[in-house]
């Protein structure tokens, strides 16, 4: 399996890798609020925020990960984890953080959505008969 293949296994490694993000944000909301909108991130009302965007990845990476593990369809995790990480570039690009801010997030953002996007596509290529 080259980089960026996926079979069963590389799709938990990835659904691993967003159920940690959402563990990291959930146990310390501030400092990824901080990195995401900067200093505002002190606010409890920021870290409850940050806290829902969290769960929602762990939520997604679970559902992934268990698809795969089971051999159930992954598809639509896949393609829910794909549009949540697109409203992330779209929603942080627009957002009012600085620039240099915005580019390093929505580059990582747009890191999950190519991800998820060869992901599907190699799932796709997958069920496709030969």
């Amino acid at each position: 399996m080259g980089f960026m293949e996926f079979d069963r296994e590389g799709l938990q490694q990835l659904a691993m890798g967003r159920m940690a993000f959402g563990v990291a944000g959930l146990v310390a909301p501030r400092t990824f609020g901080r990195i995401w909108v900067g200093k505002d991130a002190g606010s409890p009302r920021v870290a409850m925020i940050t806290r829902a965007f969290a769960i929602r990845d762990f939520a997604l990476g679970l559902g992934t990960y268990l698809a795969a593990q089971k051999r159930a369809p992954v598809r639509g995790w896949i393609e829910a984890g794909l549009l949540c990480d697109a409203a992330d570039v779209l929603g942080t690009a627009l957002g009012p953080v600085p620039m240099a801010r915005k580019v390093s997030i929505t580059g990582a953002a747009l890191m999950g959505v190519a991800g998820g996007a060869m992901a599907l596509r190699q799932v796709e290529e997958l069920a496709t008969p030969a």
